[in-house]
Order: C-alpha cells, then sequence, then structure tokens
C-alpha cells in the first residue's frame, strides 16, 4: 500500500515537471540561442593570433633606421662604415673588429676622467636601456646584458673621440687615433652614417658621468659635437633655439645645421619634377650669380636678375653626408629640406659646363676632382628618392622659369654678351650702328633730291 502511495507521489511530481518544462521550453531555447557556439580549433588562427602579440608598438622614440635597400643599391659604400661600428646595427662585423681594442683604451681613458665605479655606470646605462631600443627602428637581437655592454663601450669611445677633438691636452702621446689623420677622418666618416649612430640623449647621459673639478666650465654636449665636426665639415652654426633634447642622434644635429632659421612656407605641387633651369640656361637667360651669404644652403634667393646661392665646399665627404642625410629625411621627415636642396642643385647642374660656372662664381668649390666628377654626384644623388607633395622652392623656380621663359630677357643677354662684352666691341657696334644712320640720312637725302 505504501509502495503504491510513492509511486503516485513521484508520478504527479513528474507530471508537474513536464507542465513547468513545457511552460519555459520557449523560454530555453531563446537563451541557447544567445549562447555563442565556440568553433572548431583552426590553427591559422592560432597563428595569426600569435603573429599579432608578437608586433610590438610603433614608438615616438624611433630615429634610427637602416638604410633602405633601393638607396643601397644605388652606392652602398656611402652607407657602410669602414673602421668602427657605432650602435648594434653593425655590431659584431668582422671588418670592424680590429676598433674594438681602441675602444676599450678609450674607455679606461673615460673612467679615469668620472668619480664613479664601473658597477655605478652599468647601473645607470641599464636604466637608459629600454628608452635606447626604441631609438632604433630594427628589433635588436642582443640580450639585455650584451646590450648594455655595447652602449657602454660605444659610448664612451664617442664622448672620449668628442672631448679629444674639444681639449687637445686629452689627447696622449700613444694615441693611436689622433696622431694618425687618416683614422680620425675614417671614424668621423662613419659617424655620419645613419645606422651607424646611437641615441644623443645617452652620450648626453655619458658626459655628465664625467668628473668636473671645482670651477671648471665645462661645455655641453651641443658644443663638443659642434666642434668635432666643425673640425671635419664645412657646417653652419647650431641654432641655439634647438635643445640638446630635440636631437635625435649625431645626423639629426648636422641636419639642424643646414636649416634656416626662417624657412619659406611650404607649398604643395603636383609639379614636383618641374625644378630649376640649368646654370647654363639661367646664365644664357642673362641671369647673374652671386654667392650668397646667409648661413644656410638652403637661403637661395632671386631677385631683379640675380640669383644668390650661398656657398658649397665639396670633398671626399660630402656625397656620404648628403646621402646618409636622405636617407635619414626619406625615413623620418614630412618635410624634407636636404632632400629638395639636392634636387634644387641637381636640376641646375647638368653637365660639367654648369659645374665650371658655379665654380667660376665661387658658389661651388671643390677638392673632389674634376667638374665632370661633380656633375655626376648630383645627377644621382636624388635617384630612388622621394621628393614629397609639399615643395619647399616652388615660388624660387617658378620666378627663375618665368625670367627664362621671357624672350626680352634672352635677346638683351645675347646683345650684351656678343656684342657688348668688350671694349673694342662696343665701338664697332656704336660704328655700325651710325654709319646705319648715315647710309639711311644718305639715302633720304638722294630721294629729296631726285
Amino acid at each position: 500500500m505504501e509502495v503504491n502511495q510513492e509511486i503516485e507521489r513521484q508520478t504527479d511530481v513528474s507530471i508537474e515537471i513536464e507542465d513547468v518544462d513545457t511552460e519555459n521550453l520557449d523560454m530555453v531555447r531563446e537563451a541557447e540561442a544567445l549562447i555563442p557556439i565556440k568553433p572548431p580549433h583552426d590553427p591559422v588562427v592560432t597563428s595569426i593570433r600569435e603573429m599579432l602579440e608578437g608586433v610590438a608598438p610603433l614608438s615616438p622614440d624611433c630615429s634610427i633606421y637602416k638604410v633602405p635597400e633601393k638607396l643601397q643599391k644605388v652606392n652602398g659604400e656611402a652607407y657602410t662604415p669602414r673602421v668602427v661600428s657605432i650602435g648594434p646595427l653593425h655590431h659584431g662585423q668582422k671588418s670592424l673588429q680590429a676598433m674594438e681594442e681602441h675602444k676599450l683604451r678609450y674607455l679606461q681613458s673615460f673612467l679615469s676622467r668620472t668619480i664613479l665605479i664601473l658597477e655605478d655606470i652599468v647601473r645607470d646605462v641599464r636604466m637608459w636601456e629600454e628608452r635606447a631600443r626604441r631609438c632604433y627602428a630594427e628589433a635588436i637581437e642582443l640580450s639585455s646584458d650584451d646590450f648594455v655592454k655595447m652602449i657602454l663601450v660605444d659610448a664612451s669611445f664617442i664622448v672620449e673621440v668628442l672631448l679629444r677633438s674639444y681639449f687637445p691636452q686629452f689627447i696622449e702621446g700613444s694615441d693611436r687615433i689622433f696622431h694618425k689623420p687618416c683614422m680620425i677622418d675614417d671614424i668621423g666618416r662613419d659617424m655620419l652614417l645613419l645606422d651607424n649612430q646611437l641615441p644623443f640623449f645617452v652620450l648626453e647621459g655619458f658626459l655628465t658621468l664625467v668628473f668636473v673639478s671645482d670651477g671648471e666650465t665645462f661645455p655641453s654636449i651641443l658644443d663638443l659635437t659642434h666642434q668635432h665636426f666643425k673640425n671635419l665639415l664645412n657646417i653652419g652654426t647650431f641654432p641655439n633655439t634647438i635643445s640638446s633634447t630635440e636631437v635625435k642622434h649625431f645626423l639629426d644635429f648636422l641636419r639642424f645645421c643646414y636649416l634656416p632659421l626662417s624657412p619659406r612656407v611650404w607649398q604643395k605641387s603636383s609639379r614636383m619634377d618641374r625644378f630649376s633651369p640649368s646654370a647654363s640656361s639661367l646664365h644664357d637667360a642673362g641671369i647673374k650669380f652671386k654667392v650668397g651669404t646667409g648661413r644656410c644652403l638652403l637661403d637661395i634667393k632671386f631677385a631683379n636678375g640675380v640669383i644668390e646661392i650661398p656657398h658649397l665646399e665639396i670633398d671626399d665627404l660630402t656625397e656620404i653626408l648628403f646621402r646618409n642625410l636622405i636617407a635619414f629625411e626619406q625615413c623620418h621627415y614630412a618635410y624634407k629640406y636636404i632632400i629638395q636642396y639636392m634636387a634644387l642643385m641637381d636640376s641646375m647642374i647638368n653637365t660639367p659646363k654648369d659645374v665650371e660656372l658655379l665654380i667660376h662664381h665661387k658658389i661651388i668649390t671643390s677638392r673632389l676632382g674634376s667638374n665632370e666628377d661633380i656633375s655626376t654626384l648630383f645627377n644621382k644623388i636624388c635617384k630612388e628618392v622621394v621628393l614629397g607633395h609639399n615643395f619647399y622652392f616652388l615660388s624660387l623656380c617658378d620666378n627663375l622659369n618665368a625670367y627664362c621663359t621671357t624672350p626680352w630677357h634672352k635677346w638683351k643677354a645675347t646683345l650684351k654678351r656678343d656684342y657688348f662684352n668688350k671694349p673694342w666691341a662696343i665701338v664697332s657696334v656704336i660704328a655700325a650702328i651710325v654709319l646705319l644712320i648715315l647710309t639711311f640720312v644718305q639715302a633720304v637725302c638722294s630721294l629729296i633730291s631726285i
């Protein structure tokens, strides 16, 4: 009897549950529809996610780049260090190993100038490591310890080079770098290369570690850098409106030295292939050449038929310097001052005759070789280079082209060049004009008498 009652009770409960499930069936189905179905495992999805997780974020500190391959194909030697690696991108190259022992000697000298011990300096460099790595566009494969060691050795070497350039009394009698002009010149050359740089803040940090005695006035990193490159290159004054924190590295420092203090307005143009006529064409149109007095190479002016171009000295380092400045602007800057300056000079120099004309007016002085070598340099230096969408010299080039296409200017120049260039020629022209007038008068008189 009890068993039958229990069975009936369980049956009633089951009926009640079925009634509840039936009433809520639609709600359950709707809820199940909202639950996302986990897709089956896809190895491609996993691989892409791993790739995305490995992508490092872009850093605003990035300023040191490997030279683009298309530029290296034009002239790879201009971007390749000869004697010394500076920074991680050429670190460990066999062809540069001979300088490593000299670096260690300079490190010994550097340590003798500071009150800090080596452990203190290593600790400071470790603090700069993360920021220093972010300055390079390429991922640096060196371990933390190797990176710190490389920075310490290279930075102390460079600071010692700057100190000895500024203070000749720091040069020891056994110094095998400064007592061999070819060696210090090669090191100076390698300090110009885009991918052979250390961040400027690291060099400034190392300079602050140097011991300075009481009462001694010590130059800044900007002073030391300017003095060193002034001995090597023909550069202008570094603008006092720029602080050391704005300078990325040595190549950036040199770029600042060439920029105008009061730049003209950049203009957009779709005519980037239309620069200036050649120097010979300008001369044939009667334009006079004059050496500009501005400190900046880009201060080129044209007014009243006279073009003023700042003096440019060309030597063995000129192509290396400007190729690396061009590569740096190509990779880093939107406003390409140096690129457009070199493109403008390229348009003015098409043949050795153009070079001869600029040398004659003392706009160019050369220690490079023949005029043909100089014209070849300018004709090739902007190959594979993007000029940008803004044109710095647009108004200048428009005015030059307008002047050259005005017939009267060319006629006047031809008349002056062919008939008034020498005193006897002037006398001959005047005599011819007088004779022509007399002949005309005689003819008129003859007609009247008839």
